[in-house]
């Protein structure tokens, strides 16, 4: 089978901390934003994008405020964002109450597309994750695979949705069992050796498997799921 780029990314990603998927989602965030402050921060059907999103989510906006590089781009975006807004907010015809009035400033004001970063993500791990499940026989990708942290919760549940193959589900749960036993017991080592009866053992493996398990249930930090399965309440 012709290997593509996602699975040579994925190769490298499995040999990282944490689940390869939140890896690849974090660094396909990072890049897209770069690329836009970089180069296409006057592009309108990018700015049309954010209007429409009113600005980028918390998450992301903030990330971009770590860039000390392209400021100027920055400010550019905020300013079309702050000119948005105002329009948004121009005073109201008179006859209306209280009441109509700011639930109409509040209509004017919703967003009606997500974070553009949040959707090109939601795009990228799709192809990743189906690149997984199309090399997931691969001899060299199943031992990277298995040799990783697995996926997170968040991840595994949406390899699910994408899934329509059954030996394919099957290598994929028996990866997701073997790396969650595997993180289960380093747990329960780590938990062993914070007994004062064995407080004299050195730390191996499991010393941070409190961290990675953070990751593998709650996802890696920054990673939002916005097109996850829903709990049923």
């Amino acid at each position: 089978m012709q290997r593509d780029t996602q699975f040579f990314d994925l190769l490298e990603a499995c040999a990282e901390t944490g689940c390869p998927v939140c890896r690849l989602s974090l660094m396909t965030a990072r890049r897209y934003l770069a690329d836009i402050l970089y180069e296409f921060v006057n592009d309108p059907g990018i700015r049309d994008g954010i209007r429409h999103a009113r600005g980028y989510c918390n998450e992301h906006a903030w990330w971009m405020a770590n860039d000390r590089v392209h400021q100027l781009g920055i400010a550019l975006i905020q300013q079309d964002m702050v000119e948005t807004i105002l329009a948004a907010t121009e005073p109201l015809r008179n006859g209306r109450n209280a009441r109509q009035s700011a639930q109409e400033l509040l209509k004017r004001l919703q967003p009606t597309a997500e974070c553009p970063v949040c959707a090109h993500v939601r795009t990228m791990e799709d192809i990743v994750l189906c690149a997984l499940l199309k090399y997931i026989g691969d001899p060299d990708l199943a031992a990277a695979l298995e040799n990783s942290d697995g996926l997170c919760l968040a991840h595994f549940s949406r390899a699910l949705e994408l899934m329509n193959d059954a030996d394919t589900l099957k290598r994929l749960m028996a990866l997701q069992r073997n790396t969650l036993t595997r993180l289960r017991d380093e747990l329960a080592e780590f938990i062993r050796k914070n007994d004062y009866r064995f407080r004299d053992e050195e730390f191996g493996k499991e010393g941070d498997s409190w961290r990675r398990a953070i990751g593998i249930v709650s996802s890696g930090r920054g990673v939002r799921h916005l097109h996850c399965a829903q709990a049923q309440v």
